[in-house]
């Protein structure tokens, strides 16, 4: 992506903030806005790091018996060009999958080196077991009863060419305490995703405040015992945002109320790439309003 300015405004910004506050003389204003540049830039980070969304080169389906693996155009699972042509296979029968590699190349799985493996997926309490070559390495995935291979490099040019999201100014209107209302019990909701598979996912209940005058209520999802989440799509997603949507983490206050903080809107996964299985928002959630803060879509959406 090209470069859009970003970088040096929050670096001059968090410079700014940073010298005010060794003088003692930041107010709140300032602090806000340190607070917002700073969490920008953990954002950053985290599609900078090793293994992230910027990583991803492909999903892949397992079917049951043999799924060859490797950097070949014929193998079922495609590696990046790094591997070998034919590495091995996966052998998936009866929700298990296991590692055959037939290739003489260094394999790891967990750290360790391993010709053969029986790999747990990413909904096993362990975590998924992690198989490595070189850069290049691939997981296990479980959505619902599919099981796929979900294959990472680190030395992907979308990671290394990164420059940053892409932000709206900073308004500290969007700033909202909304009430919360709790549903009697909480309710598991199918919410359509970005790869045509039905993810069911835990509605505690909901949030009810106005914006621009307009009645606004968004239905939130579980996160943590003192936070939710949210996933919306606001008027500039025609234009301005990613279309399938934004999240937005909201903390829960003691008053049943929950601190909904638009400027802190972002972009899914996948708006970043076509590999990830996203939420999309339910229809409570997609609102005619302009919400022109938080995150703009990604160059190229």
């Amino acid at each position: 992506m090209p470069s859009n300015g970003n970088d040096t405004l929050q670096s001059d910004s968090l410079h700014h903030a940073a010298a005010l506050t060794a003088k003692g003389r930041i107010n709140v204003a300032d602090a806000y806005e340190a607070e917002i540049l700073s969490w920008r830039q953990m954002m950053d980070d985290k599609l900078r790091a090793e293994d992230s969304w910027l990583t991803l080169t492909g999903l892949y389906w397992l079917n049951e018996g043999n799924n060859s693996l490797g950097s070949g155009d014929a193998c079922d699972i495609l590696l990046p060009q790094s591997a070998p042509t034919l590495l091995g296979s996966i052998i998936f029968q009866h929700e298990m999958a296991e590692l055959q590699v037939t290739a003489d190349v260094e394999v790891t799985v967990d750290g360790v080196p391993a010709q053969t493996a029986v790999l747990r997926n990413d909904r096993d309490p362990q975590g998924a077991s992690r198989v490595a070559i070189g850069a290049v390495n691939f997981i296990v995935i479980k959505r619902e009863n599919q099981y796929g291979i979900r294959v990472r490099d680190n030395a992907s040019p979308e990671r290394q060419n990164f420059t940053g999201r892409i932000w709206f100014p900073l308004d500290p209107a969007y700033r909202i305490t909304a009430a919360f209302e709790r549903h009697s019990e909480p309710r598991i909701l199918q919410i359509d995703s970005s790869a045509g598979i039905l993810l069911p996912t835990e509605n505690p209940g909901w949030a009810e405040f106005e914006l621009d005058g307009q009645p606004i209520h968004l239905e939130a999802f579980s996160s943590k015992p003192d936070e939710v989440w949210f996933v919306f799509r606001d008027a500039t997603s025609k234009t301005e945002t990613y279309p399938g949507g934004r999240f937005l983490y909201a903390p829960l206050q003691e008053d049943d109320t929950v601190l909904i903080d638009f400027n802190k809107a972002y972009s899914p996964p996948c708006a970043f790439t076509p590999y990830a299985a996203c939420p999309l928002p339910p229809k409570e959630n997609v609102l005619s309003v302009r919400i022109s803060v938080g995150e703009k879509a990604p160059l190229g959406h």
